[in-house]
């Protein structure tokens, strides 16, 4: 049995999908950006119990700024677990969870109801946290890229303050150069009207 959960958050689709992506190809050391379906990873699960198993885990779908599917495979069961991502206006994201537990083999209808009672309340709380982790991400994205922004701004401004004084020191030697030359040609002027009146005497 699927069990669906759904939230809107305040921040555009393109950006919620790329934190999102972000964290979630940690997890798969062969990530292939442009086409990941396919990849898998097996973890070691129950390492704090006395039963420990192989858990695989498989991107079965993606699709920019819309999709993200995963299935983790175990012994007993399987998980499928699909994202969606929908945009709702330039600034809101919709993201939808749907998340299905395949039990294999032959069990009783009573279990299945009480497996399907507690998956459901898992998958309720897992949701609300992952949406609360999601948003903090995104928000220390904004944040850090302000900070770059911001220092990368005030590293401009320093650049351009630093070539005004340049700009402003080669103007002032330029004028000194022109002020010296004008005096020069006014000493050589003097010296030689200087000269013709010792000649004239």
């Amino acid at each position: 049995m699927a069990f669906s959960n759904s939230a809107v958050i305040n921040f555009p689709v393109e950006k919620v999908f790329n934190v999102f992506i972000r964290s979630a190809k940690k997890d798969f050391p062969k990530f292939n950006a442009s086409n990941p379906v396919g990849c898998k990873v097996v973890k070691k699960v129950g390492s704090y119990s006395a039963q420990v198993a192989n858990l695989e885990v498989e991107i079965t779908g993606f699709k920019k700024n819309e999709l993200y599917e995963i299935k983790s495979s175990s012994p007993s069961n399987t998980y499928i677990s699909k994202y969606s991502f929908e945009s709702v206006d330039e600034n809101s994201t919709r993201i939808t969870l749907l998340e299905d537990e395949v039990s294999k083999g032959f069990v009783p209808w009573f279990n299945v109801l009480i497996q399907n009672f507690v998956f459901k309340g898992r998958v309720k709380k897992r949701f609300a946290v992952f949406i609360e982790g999601l948003i903090r991400e995104v928000e220390f994205f904004d944040e850090k890229l302000a900070k770059n922004s911001k220092s990368k701004l005030e590293e401009e401004a320093k650049i351009e303050a630093k070539k005004k004084i340049i700009a402003e020191k080669k103007e002032k030697a330029l004028k000194a150069k022109l002020k010296a030359a004008e005096a020069l040609k006014e000493a050589e002027k003097l010296e030689l009207e200087a000269q013709e009146e010792v000649e004239n005497i």
